[in-house]
């Protein structure tokens, strides 16, 4: 690789290194409205991709015609969920939450059914005991559901800011790029 495009990819890695952990303190720092902010990111992109989806089925000449109305309607669908996002960004972060609780609390049925029935390779006690604690976590997230965000949204802030120090501290010397 010569020495302009190592330069250049020194370059990406720095920035984007640098945008990591500022978007890590950012979510720390303030949970919450990071969250909104995601949600309404989330809400435009639904109505963006939506919208294109409808354009592309009023369009899509010589395509079949149960093609064109399912991709039309299921636009619409995706945009209102868009709009409902942008509308009340509380709404897509509760499904969220609690999608994830109902998600970990099946999960851990299913890990306790099998800690009881066992499977094959793998030792009753931990998964019983990791079925519990599924089943505990799920129930916390439903109860609980905007601290159970706001602690993702501190976790997510804590992971942006080690890979970003990981990216830059793996990054080699200037040295090796003149050589």
């Amino acid at each position: 690789m010569d020495s302009r495009a190592v330069r250049t990819f020194r370059v990406f890695v720095v920035v984007t290194a640098v945008v990591a952990i500022a978007l890590g303190i950012v979510a720390i720092a303030w949970p919450r409205p990071s969250l909104v902010v995601v949600a309404l990111l989330f809400g435009v992109y639904l109505v963006v991709a939506g919208a294109l989806r409808v354009v592309a089925a009023a369009r899509g000449h010589g395509t079949p015609t149960v093609w064109r109305w399912t991709s039309g309607i299921v636009g619409a669908l995706v945009a209102v969920a868009g709009l409902v996002a942008l509308l009340d960004p509380a709404i897509p972060l509760v499904v969220y939450a609690v999608l994830a609780g109902v998600g970990f609390v099946i999960e851990g049925i299913v890990a306790i059914v099998g800690g009881f029935v066992g499977h094959p390779g793998s030792s009753r006690v931990p998964t019983l005991v990791s079925g519990v604690l599924s089943i505990l976590g799920g129930v916390v997230v439903l109860v609980a559901p905007g601290l159970a965000l706001t602690v993702f949204m501190v976790f997510a802030g804590i992971a942006l800011i080690v890979v970003g120090a990981a990216a830059l501290l793996l990054l080699p010397p200037r040295a090796a790029v003149r050589r």
